[in-house]
């Protein structure tokens, strides 16, 4: 079967320990339905208390509703990351909207610990959970994919996809949602270009080499630059999402380039980094930095000039309507195969950030940490869907 040809590539190098599990226990207050026996329970549980180095932020079951048999596991990497914990903001505002209850797994990006604390889950709460899953890589998809199918739970994957993986192979793989970084990136960048009148001399900060992101923000940038010819790149450097590399790298251009006008940044902590520098010479707000991920220094950044624009990744949006996507066919509000193929592949909806809206952006994302979405409107979240 294809989909097994396909899990079983992605597996050749994964082995699962039995004790490593993403989580410790789940939600107290939530009892596992009447299908499981106690003794999965207690194994379970007891399994994940045992797993190494990691903890589940655990929430209350939410108030009776038409959910309220169901709970839903909110899989990402880590609550350390501004980003993630967004995101598990939004799964738990979407949860919560349907009565659900939810627990956080992380995994500190390790893919056995990942699949490790799903299938605790599912021993725990049967065919009665539900998975939103950040990958802890590309490579794990496959994986999540094929475990959730075999045991009947329904999941939504976030953010990526392996190659061949498509979720009209997967009944219970209900959608997968990503961020568009080509559109994205071009958007960031011919905001920096326009910033500095369309012609000067500008530099670039790559991501991480290999990551996907930096290649496809990369691509974006050179791609906006076909339409501005004349703006000069000095050098393109990457700084491996790297603050303390960016600096360095800024504070070195500013030296070799005393006619630079702006730094394109592939996320926010290295446009962190050239803002740093700048306010070093006193610079800042007279040479443009661009950026992107919506983390809380860069909106303040931009709402204080000292960047152009950033881009809101907006895990309240990706992280809520993919939770939302797995509800609903849990509940069976939603029937996954009688959506269209390409309508289970989404480019989620993101929000460009400049000084003009980064007052609104700081107030629903930072302060209340709630944009005030309805979770049960799934078109609500879709931009286009993916190729």
């Amino acid at each position: 079967m294809k989909k097994r040809m396909i899990a079983a590539l992605m597996a050749t190098a994964l082995t699962v320990s039995a004790l490593a599990g993403c989580s410790s226990k789940p939600a107290e207050s939530a009892a596992a339905p009447a299908e499981t026996t106690a003794a999965a329970t207690e194994a379970a549980t007891e399994a994940a208390k045992e797993s190494a180095g990691t903890e589940a932020a655990t929430e209350a079951a939410a108030p009776a509703g038409e959910g309220s048999d169901y709970h839903l596991a909110i899989c990402i990497h880590s609550m350390d990351n501004e980003y993630w914990a967004q995101e598990a903001e939004g799964a738990k505002l979407a949860a919560a909207s349907y009565g659900v209850s939810a627990d956080v797994l992380t995994c500190d990006s390790d893919d056995n610990k990942q699949l490790q604390g799903i299938k605790d889950y599912i021993a725990q709460y049967g065919d009665k959970a539900v998975f939103v899953v950040d990958p802890s890589s590309t490579a794990n998809t496959a994986n999540i994919a094929e475990l959730c199918e075999e045991s009947g739970n329904y999941v939504a994957i976030l953010a990526h996809r392996a190659d061949g993986l498509y979720p009209k192979d997967y009944p219970h793989f209900v959608a997968s949602l990503m961020l568009d970084d080509i559109a994205i990136g071009k958007a960031t960048a011919k905001a920096l270009f326009e910033s500095i009148g369309g012609e000067g001399q500008v530099a670039e900060l790559q991501g991480l080499l290999g990551d996907d992101s930096a290649t496809n923000r990369h691509k974006a940038f050179e791609e906006a630059l076909k339409d501005y010819p004349n703006i000069e790149v000095v050098d393109s450097q990457t700084a491996s999402w790297s603050q303390s590399e960016a600096m360095t790298l800024t504070e070195n251009w500013l030296v070799k380039y005393p006619d630079l006008k702006g730094v394109y940044s592939a996320n926010d902590t290295m446009a962190l980094g050239a803002v740093e520098a700048l306010k070093n010479k006193g610079l800042n707000g007279k040479i443009m930095v661009s950026g992107c991920d919506g983390i809380e220094a860069a909106l303040n950044a931009v709402n204080d000039g000292d960047m152009v624009i950033t881009n809101a990744n907006n895990g309240y949006m990706i992280a809520g309507y993919g939770a939302s996507y797995a509800i609903q066919a849990a509940l069976g509000k939603l029937d996954p195969t009688t959506i269209p193929d390409n309508e289970r592949l989404i480019f989620c909806k993101t929000t460009l950030v400049t000084k003009d809206n980064a007052n609104d952006i700081i107030d629903k994302f930072i302060k209340t940490k709630n944009p005030g979405y309805d979770y049960n409107d799934l078109s609500f979240c879709i931009d286009k869907y993916q190729e």
